[in-house]
């Protein structure tokens, strides 16, 4: 029974009672205020019949009553499964049946006329917002009268589960299969947040802007770190550029974490626009490379310290990040966090030494136990001797700071017999004063095998032509990583997190080079 993030609150609510926990729109919790309610959200699930074999979905957005019922779930011991709502309704009930989910909690946004049969499957529906949760069938209840007839007494008795069973199951994003469900346990977000903060010592004095979606393991963790911290988390329901720089404003935010696509946006719409944005200090990047031309923008138009961190869902998720004494590393995603090991391999297996690329394996207590009803994934992923392969490409420097050289494996473009990197490509061309989004992929070709396609997405009021960009290009890349075709586009594709979709770009027909064609 660990109970770590429980006791944490506790003692903040006993120490700094009034001090604010999560900032959500116009509502603000405190410390004492989110205990008594994780407390009662506890004590309500003892009240719901549960089996060994219950687990709990929330279908829920960035908001208060997520977080509530995350860590109830934890003190309770029931096992939480994050939805990715975003995905596609076959997978949201492919989750479902795989993970054995009777017990939602469950956001009014998604209850909708063609959703409701869905809904209605489950034994158990709590139900947050503004709906008649009768819509929903019997043994749905609504989540404030949820939390107001629970007995907070009850709320430490643990529930009766399989031994077996992970405290929290996250589903990868499925965009080139079935979602996998990463297990992991409380205690590992424990241990990664506690060595994380080692880096970037969150405190808490700060607030902290979360608008990464909590179902996904970066926000997840930033979250969790926040309240580690004793510091405010503020909470926004999406990445939109303008309600994070008002917020910033409003709130007086102090630290904020994204992926590189929406830092370009955001210091586009920053430079447009009078914000007051004095009270920011760090901007923390992850989910996907930062290229160093917009790290050095956001540094300049935000005047903050850019801290680029790199992490896997299977980790819990942190590997390595840059800390907030040292500043920014340009091209590094940073040193190893403490207890995490890390080794640079080639394609036989052999350790490669300092400053030499190969596939990146880690091993650690924070590394997953495997994926939920998938062992021959889980025993292709994690080796007999505890390492897990990330199947990215990198390498390490002679002081052990991390470096993603060349992207994923999988990625990684074989033209006429030359491996191209696709990371190469897009850090040369996002020093392009017109390029907002660049995202590079091979397509198929008869002689070569690959071409190489690149889709960006152009700044405000900007214009570029093929064969410019093709000059620049060869200003920095040797001949054979110098793209083929470019393809423009309003926006390019993403996924939750502000991922760029690969496999999509892969699919869309490359067309003449039209500036603004985004078809």
């Amino acid at each position: 029974m660990a109970l770590e993030f429980y006791n944490l609150i506790r003692d903040h609510a006993d120490q700094t009672p009034d001090q604010p926990a999560i900032i959500d729109g116009e509502a603000t919790i405190t410390y004492e205020q989110l205990l008594e309610q994780v407390e009662r959200f506890s004590g309500g699930l003892s009240c719901l019949q549960l089996t060994s074999q219950s687990k709990l979905g929330l279908l829920c957005l960035n908001q208060k009553e997520y977080l509530v019922a995350l860590m109830g779930a934890f003190l309770k011991g029931i096992t939480a499964i994050p939805y990715n709502f975003l995905l596609q309704p076959e997978d949201l009930i492919y989750i479902t049946k795989d993970a054995g989910i009777d017990s939602i909690v469950v956001d009014s946004t998604f209850i909708k006329p063609e959703t409701i049969p869905f809904l209605q499957t489950f034994k158990n529906k709590i139900v947050v917002g503004p709906t008649d949760p009768m819509e929903l069938g019997s043994n749905a209840l609504a989540y404030e009268n949820f939390l107001t007839n629970a007995r907070r007494f009850k709320a430490k008795l643990r529930h009766n589960r399989t031994v077996s069973t992970p405290d929290v199951i996250l589903y990868t994003s499925g965009t080139t299969a079935k979602p996998k469900g990463v297990m992991l346990d409380e205690s590992q977000f424990f241990s990664n947040s506690r060595d994380t903060l080692t880096h970037i010592p969150i405190s808490s004095d700060d607030r902290v802007i979360v608008a990464l979606p909590l179902f996904h393991s970066f926000g997840n963790i930033m979250a969790l770190m926040v309240f580690m911290a004793g510091g405010t988390l503020i909470l926004l329901k999406q990445f939109a550029p303008k309600s994070i720089l008002q917020s910033i404003e409003k709130h007086k935010a102090s630290i904020l974490p994204l992926v590189p696509t929406i830092y370009s946006f955001l210091v586009d719409l920053s430079a447009r626009n009078d914000y007051n944005l004095s009270s920011l200090k760090h901007c923390i990047s992850g989910g996907a490379a930062l290229p160093r031309a917009l790290l050095e923008q956001v540094e300049e138009t935000l005047e903050v310290s850019v801290i680029e961190g790199y992490g896997l869902t299977e980790t819990s998720p942190v590997i390595a990040v840059n800390t907030f004494k040292d500043g920014s590393f340009p091209g590094s995603v940073g040193p190893i966090i403490p207890n995490i090991e890390v080794k640079i391999i080639d394609e036989i297996g052999k350790e490669k030494s300092s400053e030499e690329v190969g596939e990146i394996l880690v091993r650690g207590k924070t590394v997953m136990q495997g994926y939920w009803n998938l062992p021959k994934e889980t025993a292709k992923a994690i080796t007999s001797g505890g390492w897990l392969k990330t199947g990215d490409l990198g390498h390490l420097d002679k002081q052990n700071r991390l470096f993603i050289s060349a992207g994923r494996k999988k990625d990684l473009i074989i033209r006429a017999g030359e491996n191209v990197s696709p990371l190469a490509i897009e850090n040369a061309l996002m020093n392009h004063p017109s390029i907002a989004e660049v995202a590079a992929v091979g397509v198929p070709d008869e002689r070569a095998g690959e071409r190489v396609k690149v889709c960006i997405a152009l700044r405000h009021k900007t214009t570029v032509t093929e064969s410019e960009l093709k000059s620049f290009c060869r200003k920095s890349l040797p001949a054979f990583m110098v793209p083929d075709y470019f393809q423009v586009m309003d926006e390019l594709p993403k996924n939750a997190t502000g991922k760029i979709l690969k496999n999509e770009l892969k699919k869309k027909q490359t067309r003449p080079f039209v500036p603004g064609d985004s078809k």
